[in-house]
């Protein structure tokens, strides 16, 4: 039995290693310019249940941040949800909430698409929902979060309801004829003074005609 003794010498190795590791690495760029990597699959997950069953009057963090639906108003709450985890959770891409209403369930989305009063921006989804203002400043149906969920680019887990900005209540402006409470009453008195300072000239004047 004969061998037949190759040159290769270490150096070639050396060479041959790194020229296999720049192909792979070429590969794997045409791969991506293409199209043809492998996508990350999104993921579906859940509200912390902590979060869920409160008001936004009653969760424990009050925020009124103007890149995430501002406020505070009068007859609205704003929520805002974050993700605990964001290097490994990724981003929102769409989110689901169930809330609790005087009239029954309301569910409600937040996507990407634009809209006033709901956006997701900045590694954070925001909605604002209405908490039923009535003319005397009531506030007579305060949401809250039954139920949500959210499909994010990243690993599971849970995600968070970061904030809350409340709505204030307080009466709405007065846009009829008449005027109420003591701005009303202060407008009566001024009224009536006005009134009483003719009479008193007209006394007058009818005085000096007698006496003439």
């Amino acid at each position: 039995m004969s061998f037949t003794r190759t040159n290769t010498s270490w150096g070639d190795l050396v060479r041959f290693s790194v020229l296999a590791r720049i192909g792979g690495v070429a590969t794997l760029a045409a791969m991506i310019a293409f199209g043809s990597a492998p996508a990350w699959a999104d993921s579906t997950i859940d509200i912390d249940p902590a979060d869920v069953g409160q008001t936004a009057a009653q969760f424990p963090v009050h925020r009124c941040d103007p890149r995430f639906g501002g406020g505070p108003f009068a007859g609205d709450d704003v929520w805002v949800f974050a993700l605990p985890r964001p290097k490994a959770q990724g981003d929102f891409q769409a989110l689901t909430i169930e809330f609790a209403t005087e009239g029954g369930p309301v569910t409600e989305s937040i996507t990407h698409e634009p809209a006033m009063d709901r956006a997701i921006v900045d590694g954070h989804a925001w909605i604002r929902t209405s908490a039923g203002l009535s003319a005397d400043g009531q506030l007579l149906d305060p949401h809250s979060i039954i139920s949500a969920t959210a499909v994010i680019t990243g690993t599971d887990g849970t995600f968070d309801l970061a904030q809350t900005c409340p709505a204030t209540g307080g009466a709405l402006p007065v846009t009829g004829p008449e005027l109420a409470g003591p701005l009303g009453r202060i407008a009566g008195l001024g009224g009536a003074l006005t009134l009483a300072g003719l009479g008193l000239v007209l006394a007058q004047r009818r005085r000096r005609r007698v006496a003439a």
